[in-house]
């Protein structure tokens, strides 16, 4: 199947309509997960949750934009999107779906965020989904490229914009880069909303913790929930698990908002 895929002239899509989320197929496997599961992504169970606090105004930014399903979902929602993405393969599909669906409300712009202003490696995996600025855990690393980095403070100050009503990061163990590059922004609560990963193998295996991550949030301010809508407390970060959390102004009532899925959380 992979080689029917690879040699076919046509693409191959899953289309969840009811989402309207559209994901390219490259691999067998991934086909055979969608049908099996029944979601175009891994991030649907995520999406319908936060799914209230997306609104039509809004200004998002998607760190980590990875093939631009995500950016597409929040596209269709609000009334502009950043998204950033510094891996030229992944780049040209952003493309192919911006074009294919005629958006008109998403802003690519191709490199890396984190804490300076510099170039550095790119850690080319074997899946799309898994490249980043450090040798992580996740899939083999295939090759190295330079990408450019910078800070989110900086460049919202060169695009003008005061306020982001919501923003994405999928960067793979270097959320916690993004987060400092982006501490103007936290400290006066420029941001309504953080939506991020933990996951403690990747931290691990470039000599980062779970604590790294938060403790920029925490000390702006900010409360973190899970998506189950459960408070997180500021003296138990050692005993946080795996899966994705929101940093928000107000836990309790960022809660309330959140919607409820059919799919359960990974």
């Amino acid at each position: 199947m992979d080689k029917k895929i690879a040699n076919s002239e046509l693409e191959i899509y899953v289309h969840d309509k009811e989402r309207g989320l559209l994901r390219s197929l490259n691999f067998a496997e991934r086909l055979h997960w969608s049908l099996g599961s029944g979601k175009a992504c891994d991030a649907v169970p995520w999406l319908d949750r936060i799914s209230p606090l997306v609104n039509e105004n809004d200004i998002i930014f998607d760190i980590g934009a990875n093939v631009g399903v995500i950016c597409n979902w929040f596209a269709h929602r609000c009334k502009i999107v950043h998204a950033f993405e510094p891996h030229p393969d992944n780049i040209d599909t952003i493309n192919t779906q911006i074009k294919l669906r005629n958006m008109q409300n998403i802003t690519l712009h191709p490199c890396a965020i984190g804490k300076e202003n510099i170039t550095m490696k790119l850690h080319v995996k074997g899946f799309h989904g898994h490249h980043s600025l450090g040798d992580v855990d996740n899939s083999p690393t295939i090759n190295q490229i330079d990408v450019k980095v910078k800070r989110l403070d900086d460049i919202v100050s060169e695009l003008e914009i005061k306020h982001i009503n919501f923003l994405k990061i999928d960067v793979e163990g270097y959320e916690e880069d993004v987060l400092l590059g982006a501490k103007n922004l936290l400290d006066n609560k420029q941001i309504d909303y953080v939506l991020f990963e933990l996951q403690e193998t990747i931290l691990h295996s470039i000599n980062r913790n779970p604590r790294q991550v938060l403790q920029p949030l925490f000390d702006a301010g900010y409360e973190i929930i899970d998506l189950s809508g459960n408070l997180m407390a500021v003296d138990n970060i050692e005993n946080i698990s795996n899966g994705d959390y929101l940093a928000c102004i107000n836990g309790k009532e960022t809660a309330n908002k959140l919607a409820s899925s059919a799919f359960e959380l990974l």
